[in-house]
Formats: structure tokens, sequence, C-alpha cells
């Protein structure tokens, strides 16, 4: 299924230098609308994007191009590697770390995560990982928090896959 997706482009980003994608990390936009997540992400003063919004209903915002550097991660490390930000999709969706997120943004979130795992075979599911998981110094961030589903998410990511790439 092709993923809908609305460009509300972002200012905050810059280049990869070549380095490849093969990581996604989810966080929450600790603000209770789409709206008011964006126009924090469309001021050049903010200094913060991501390349995708998932708000509650299931819409996704596009905010930066997958090929390009967004802001989100901050001071992160994963698997060895610092400056997450270089190799990762940053996926936010609408809500606070203290839950729930909807049934409809945790569909849509596997659908993108699918897609994008398909489109960048070096993300596999060990490597979709929570803002509070590479957050440096440990315990800075607590987002996506702790009723996100990552077990129930994760393996609905991999049947997908497996039934996609048979």
């Amino acid at each position: 299924m092709a993923i809908a997706v609305i460009d509300a482009w972002s200012p905050n980003y810059n280049s990869r230098s070549g380095a490849t994608i093969d990581c996604i990390v989810i966080h929450d936009t600790e603000s209770d609308t789409a709206a008011a997540a964006l126009s924090w992400f469309e001021s050049p003063d903010s200094q913060v994007s991501a390349h995708y919004v998932i708000d509650r209903d299931g819409t996704i915002y596009r905010c930066v191009a997958d090929e390009l550097r967004a802001w989100h991660a901050g001071s992160s490390e994963f698997a060895g590697r610092t400056n997450v930000n270089d190799f990762s999709l940053g996926i936010e969706l609408v809500g606070f770390a203290t839950g729930p997120y909807t049934d409809a943004q945790i569909d849509v979130l596997v659908e993108l995560c699918v897609d994008r795992c398909l489109t960048y075979p070096a993300i596999t599911v060990a490597r979709i990982v929570g803002h509070s998981d590479i957050a440096t110094p440990p315990g800075r961030k607590t987002d996506p928090g702790p009723h996100f589903p990552w077990d129930a998410m994760r393996a609905r990511v991999q049947a997908e896959l497996d039934r996609r790439l048979a």
C-alpha cells in the first residue's frame, strides 16, 4: 500500500555528508496537536525537526526529505556511533511520553517503518529505537515513553517485512 504523506517542510536540516541511513528513531512531540509540532519545526529559531510527524488520526507529515539530516536526536549514541542524526530517520508521534498513542498512529507507524526498511535495507527491526534509547547522557530523554508498545510494534514490522520479502 502506498503511504500518503503531506509535505510540511522544515528549514532545520543539513547534509548527511554521505552517511548511510540505517536507523529509525521514534519520538513524541510533547504537544497536543500536529499543528503545534509542525509550527515548532517550521521555525528556524527552534533548531529542531524530524523527517516525519504522525498525527493522532494517522496523518503523516513529511518535514525533512530522507536524504537530508533532520535535527531530532540531539546529543546521542547508538551502536557505538555518536551523532545519530547523521544516519537515522526521525519519526515523531503527536502526544506525550506518558501516552497512550492511538491505534491509528501505531498502525501508520508500522506501515511507515516497513516502507522505510524496504527502501533502506540497512534498517532492521532491531535498529528501530526510541529517543530514550539513544539520548546522551542516558536518562536525558524519555520518549516515546513507558507505554509505547515496542514488542507488538516490532513484531508487526517484522511480520510484514517477512511477508513482503517472501
